[in-house]
Formats: structure tokens, C-alpha cells, sequence
């Protein structure tokens, strides 16, 4: 899984780097600021879902309806893992990583870019502890935002 999101992140980046516009890039860095404001209030399930809605804001970015839906599946399942799996006495810094990755986006730099975005996604991997067979309680916070109450005639997730 991690591996197929290694290699999406790298063909995202790099046509990211290409494409993205003034105002994707400004968006990129709001989300980034309320990923750090939600780990800095302890909500760390709004984190971990904040950090797959850049991800998947940065997919938009790279303008490839395919990669945009691969992306879409990854992130989905990553954070499901993430969200049960991160080791709890790591610090969580992805909010830097995503910094520096949109400072390298917005550089025009993509080299620097994939590199970052390839350290991010092993820092990722380097926190995950699978051998551990504890859920978090932070998988409701992360997918609560696909729930909402039904109303006649609509679906009660949305998509």
C-alpha cells in the first residue's frame, strides 16, 4: 500500500511542480496551518485527516484526473493505517515537511521536490509500528467527516 503511495506522491509532485497555480499554492499552505493548529490542540485524528487532505489538494494541483483518483484511494487506506498504527511517542512533523514541500512547489524546484516528498513519505513509514495490535481512537476523527445526518432523499456519506 505504502508503496503504490510512494510512487503516485512522486508522479503527483512532479506535476504538481509543473502546474499548480498562486491559489492552489496558497490553499496548500492554509491546510498546513490548520494541520500544525489541530496537533498543537491535541486533535490528532483532525491532523491526520488535514495531512490526507493536502495530500489529495496537492494531487488536484498536478491537473491528472487518474492520479487524482489513485490518490483519493491511497490516502483513504494510508490514514485508516497511519491512524491505527503511528507510534504515539513520536512527534508528528508533517506540517514541516508540507511547508517545505510547497516552498520547493512554489520554487519551481523539482528535484528538491520530489526529494522532500520521497523523505516525507519515509518518515511516514518510520513511524508506523505494525507489530503493535492496539486500534487508536483516532480512526472516528479521521473518517468522521464522511458521516453526516441523512436527509430524505440524499445519501448520508458523503463522496
Amino acid at each position: 500500500m505504502f508503496l503504490a503511495r510512494r510512487l503516485v506522491e512522486r508522479a503527483i509532485t512532479e506535476l504538481a511542480v509543473q502546474h499548480a497555480t498562486v491559489e492552489q499554492i496558497a490553499e496548500l499552505r492554509q491546510m498546513v496551518n490548520d494541520e500544525r493548529d489541530s496537533f498543537s490542540r491535541g486533535d490528532r485524528g483532525a491532523g491526520i485527516r488535514l495531512s490526507g487532505e493536502f495530500h489529495l489538494k496537492l494531487a488536484e494541483a498536478a491537473k491528472n484526473a487518474p492520479l487524482i483518483s489513485f490518490q483519493r484511494s491511497l490516502v483513504s487506506q494510508t490514514s485508516l493505517i497511519i491512524a491505527q498504527y503511528e507510534s504515539g511517542n513520536r512527534s508528528h512533523c508533517s506540517y514541516d515537511e508540507h511547508t517545505q514541500l510547497i516552498d520547493a512547489i512554489e520554487a519551481r524546484n523539482g528535484e528538491l521536490a520530489v526529494d522532500l516528498m520521497m523523505h516525507h513519505m519515509d518518515h511516514i513509514d518510520s513511524k508506523l509500528n505494525l507489530d503493535e495490535e492496539s486500534a487508536s481512537d483516532d480512526l472516528h476523527a479521521v473518517f468522521s467527516h464522511l458521516l453526516q445526518t441523512k436527509k430524505p432523499g440524499r445519501s448520508s456519506a458523503k463522496l
